[in-house]
């Protein structure tokens, strides 16, 4: 009898270690990320790592998948793709996630949860993450003149390389000169030289149009333009003029010339869509995210940088005019909000 009860007790433990092997396998949720090629860009690096470190936490049943596209018709292949393999939740991240992302959720609405991040997506089914890219941009633009200012040149001019011309790029512009105007308001646009790349990887451009730039003394040059900022930074390092950068980090103790950044945390998007997806369900709509969230700001201004600050141009009572202008910012006695740039003038 003894040998009976062991033999049907052990049959009944095999049956539920299976019973539970299949629920926990239904548990998984299946996430696919799709994005451009990810390479060093730290807008797309911040928000890939961030999928991995929730991953390896293992606060949530999940598996992931980075689906890079090298083209419009690669982005419409992989979100279709995403869908047909059964993805619980699909995000897609950029400008480009738009149109395939919009159109196959409007065939497929209920297969998948759908998010685009930096982008509003034209469904009602999709959730769209964009940023307040102006209020950091306002805070780069007061530093700017600030230390335009203290280095002699008040009245600029003030330098940007940026990705490109056009009212999608316009927020970092606009926030710009409006920051430097809050500081020096006998600016004109005039005081404002900007160039554009076009390419968010062509570097050696950028060190090309900084370098046209200080020739013409600026003493301060915005770089915006992704990887290609780093041509910028090489101008500055030979020439000595100050710039800063773009979505993470990019002081260097290496270059003092790099004063700050203008952060982007997609990574804490990334976070607070996966939080959203497990513990509510994707909630179709769109939501602007700046200062008062923490996802937008300016090292060492709203945050700490990773290394020491160059205080001998980034002083302390510089730093505190511009976290006056960020605590203003962020409990709405200034409202930075990007006009179309065909109807902007000052």
């Amino acid at each position: 009898m003894k040998k009976i009860l062991s033999i049907v007790s052990l049959m009944i433990l095999a049956l539920t270690l299976v019973a539970c092997g299949n629920t926990s396998e239904d548990s998984v949720k299946r996430i696919a990320f799709i994005t451009d090629p990810v390479g060093t860009n730290p807008f797309l690096t911040q928000a890939t790592e961030k999928l991995e470190e929730i991953y390896k936490t293992g606060k949530y049943p999940m598996e992931y998948s980075i689906m890079e596209s090298q083209d419009s018709g690669a982005w419409k292949d992989n979100v279709r793709a995403a869908v047909e393999e059964g993805y619980d939740l699909i995000i897609g991240i950029g400008w480009q996630s738009d149109d395939p992302m919009s159109q196959i959720a409007a065939q497929y609405p209920d297969k998948s949860q759908y998010v685009c991040i930096d982008v509003v997506c034209q469904n009602e089914n999709i959730k769209s993450y964009t940023f307040k890219a102006e209020e950091g941009a306002f805070l780069i633009g007061a530093m700017a003149a600030l230390v335009s200012d203290k280095l002699g040149a008040p009245d600029g001019p003030l330098g940007g390389v940026h990705v490109n011309p056009g009212q999608g790029s316009f927020p970092w512009r606009y926030g710009y000169m409006e920051g430097a105007r809050t500081i020096n308001p006998n600016l004109t646009m005039d005081d404002f030289i900007f160039n554009f790349t076009k390419s968010y990887t062509d570097a050696a451009l950028a060190k090309e149009l900084a370098l046209s730039q200080y020739a013409q003394g600026a003493k301060f040059i915005n770089a915006a333009s992704a990887v290609a900022d780093f041509g910028t930074f090489e101008a500055a390092l030979e020439k000595g003029f100050y710039t800063s950068g773009q979505d993470a980090d990019r002081t260097s103790p290496d270059n003092p010339y790099i004063l700050s950044t203008q952060v982007k945390y997609t990574g804490v998007v990334t976070e607070m869509i996966v939080d959203e997806f497990f513990e509510t369900g994707i909630k179709p709509e769109a939501v602007e995210l700046g200062i008062a969230e923490g996802v937008i700001g300016a090292i060492y201004v709203t945050d700490d940088g990773t290394n020491p600050r160059n205080t001998d141009i980034l002083t302390d009572e510089i730093v505190d005019a511009l976290r006056e202008l960020a605590d203003k910012i962020k409990n709405g006695e200034i409202t930075v909000k990007t006009p179309l740039e065909t109807s902007y003038t000052f």
